[in-house]
């Protein structure tokens, strides 16, 4: 992928969730403020398909774009 430069971006470093275990399953959030375009969809889908992490096995990624709430 080509890289994209975003102005106005605000990334937020990965914290526990606030139900941070379910179902014996550890949760994080990862919260990215920034202007919802196509070039922010493209980036997002590339990162949860091509990294490394979602290799892993036991390992998924939701995202949820301009979530109701944040609980």
């Amino acid at each position: 992928m080509k890289s994209i430069q975003i102005e106005d971006i605000l990334v937020y470093k990965p914290v526990p969730a606030p139900i941070d275990k379910i179902q014996n399953k550890y949760r994080w959030r990862m919260i990215v403020k920034c202007k919802v375009n196509a070039k922010i969809l493209d980036l997002i889908k590339y990162s949860i398909t091509d990294v490394q992490i979602t290799k892993m096995k036991n390992t998924s990624i939701v995202v949820d774009v301009n979530p109701n709430n944040l609980m």
